[in-house]
């Protein structure tokens, strides 16, 4: 288990082995006290993020899934 102020500087790389970038921040929906997901950077003004429900694994890098699995809505 990770400590969410270790996420910051993790390598992110999706399940196809392709480096997306590195975690700047965590995104908390402070209300629900969720991690909802994880920025990696900003792109023509916008922060880049990653929805949490798509990591698929966290260690030393952070896996996420690159589309959603048959039968998701």
């Amino acid at each position: 288990m990770k400590k969410i102020s270790e996420y910051p500087g993790l390598k992110v790389y999706s399940d196809k082995a392709k480096y997306v970038g590195t975690v700047d921040d965590v995104l908390i929906d402070d209300k629900a006290g969720v991690i909802v997901g994880l920025a990696f950077g900003r792109r023509e003004g916008k922060i880049l993020s990653i929805p949490y429900k798509g990591v698929m694994a966290i260690g030393d890098i952070v896996l996420v899934r690159t589309r959603k699995p048959e039968g998701a809505e």
